[in-house]
């Protein structure tokens, strides 16, 4: 009777391989597409997420250009001032659920960003949300404001 040799596997090679594909993988993708107009949002202290799915993005820029999109961001179109009413209504019918986010930059003109809420109100989309940065102050910071202050006065 002939004994059989067992044959040993290296699994070594195997798992580097796996590792240099996970490496790859993660690095070269993109969880969230590249925005096209980038804008400086404002600063805020509230903490309300907006939905994920099922928006129409506003998004003006630091010279009062009006953008559309939906959340996805690939189908962004770029509104003329005097299309830009046109526009909301088309994209509500379209999606009359939708939750209307504005993208503005902190350093937008005022009366640009006057000028697309009076639209919206045109457009009878009376709730919108703006879309800021979280901005926390330090906790030092918040008990120093909030403490009284007292004046010392030497008699």
């Amino acid at each position: 009777m002939t004994r059989r040799t067992r044959v040993r596997i290296d699994m070594t090679p195997m798992v580097d391989v796996a590792f240099l594909l996970l490496i790859f993988f993660m690095s070269t993708t993109q969880f969230r597409p590249p925005e096209t107009v980038a804008v400086d949002l404002p600063l805020s202290q509230s903490e309300i997420h907006v939905p994920e799915t099922g928006t129409i993005i506003l998004t003006m820029n630091q010279t009062g250009q009006v953008f559309i999109s939906s959340e996805t961001g690939r189908d962004i179109q770029e509104l003329a001032p005097d299309n830009v009413l046109e526009a909301i209504v088309n994209w509500r019918s379209r999606n009359p659920g939708a939750v209307v986010v504005v993208k503005t930059d902190r350093d937008a003109p005022f009366g640009a960003m006057a000028d697309l809420m009076d639209t919206l109100g045109h457009a009878k989309t009376l709730r919108f949300n703006l879309m800021t940065d979280l901005a926390k102050e330090p906790a030092a910071a918040r008990h120093t404001a909030a403490a009284p202050v007292q004046e010392r006065t030497d008699g």
